[in-house]
């Protein structure tokens, strides 16, 4: 059993988390391959029109096409990060010990009930999973999207548990879990929140003169990955 207890928070991150897993010398992802790519891409291809466009000398409609054009593309970010799944590994005990907890130990007031049944669906739909396991040594994903993640966090952040016995482990490994996905979540909401700003600041690049740190390093960026681009290919 892990001994190390580490407090998860739902951190500021700017360098990309690990992705994965390790079990039984097996890796097990988790965001998916294809949730990790469109992610990335539309990342990129935000910078990549703030850097490759430029409204000096244009007119003010051609402006707002502009400005236009990358809340659009910042728009699917937004969707894209509401719309992807992160994934709970558990053995048998860990997820019967967090699925007892949310459904039958944990008391919930005016302020918490709401959330608690906002999560009522994730949990009917664990069940399928959850009675497929046949031991304690083996496990199983389970899905929950950003939101869900979170509000499982902060209902089961306020549960006590006492002295040092199974219970305790099992409540910290589910802690570890939790901090293991929100390092992910933040990592991608860091990055849509930075492109607004920089969206922000690009837009008053527009005007003669004007020039803004945020998007003259996103340029460097750009010009280092071409670079490296173009060294890779030249080897």
């Amino acid at each position: 059993m892990e001994q190390e207890v580490k407090k998860p928070m739902l951190e500021n991150s700017v360098i990309k988390p690990k992705l994965t897993m390790s079990f039984n010398e097996t890796e097990y992802r988790l965001i998916s391959s294809e949730d990790e790519v469109n992610l990335d891409t539309t990342i990129e291809g935000i910078e990549a029109f703030i850097t490759s466009n430029d409204g000096k000398g244009k007119s003010e409609t051609e402006k707002d096409d502009l400005y236009t054009g990358a809340k659009e593309l910042w728009g699917s970010l937004a969707g894209l990060l509401k719309e992807t799944n992160y994934t709970f590994y558990l053995n048998r005990k860990q997820y019967h010990f967090l699925k007892d907890l949310l459904e039958e130990k944990l008391e919930y007031d005016v302020n918490t009930v709401f959330v608690a049944i906002e999560l009522y669906n994730m949990l009917g739909q664990w069940k399928e999973s959850g009675a497929k396991q046949t031991n304690d040594k083996d496990i199983k994903g389970y899905s929950a999207d950003a939101t869900e993640i979170t509000y499982i966090y902060h209902l089961i952040s306020k549960h006590k548990v006492k002295g040092l016995g199974a219970s305790t482990f099992l409540f910290t490994e589910i802690l570890r879990k939790i901090g293991d996905l929100s390092k992910i979540i933040s990592y991608y909401d860091n990055k849509a929140k930075s492109l607004s700003k920089e969206i922000q600041d690009w837009v008053v690049t527009f005007d003669e003169g004007v020039i803004a740190e945020s998007v003259e390093a996103l340029k460097e960026k750009a010009k280092a990955k071409k670079v490296k681009k173009e060294a890779e290919v030249s080897e």
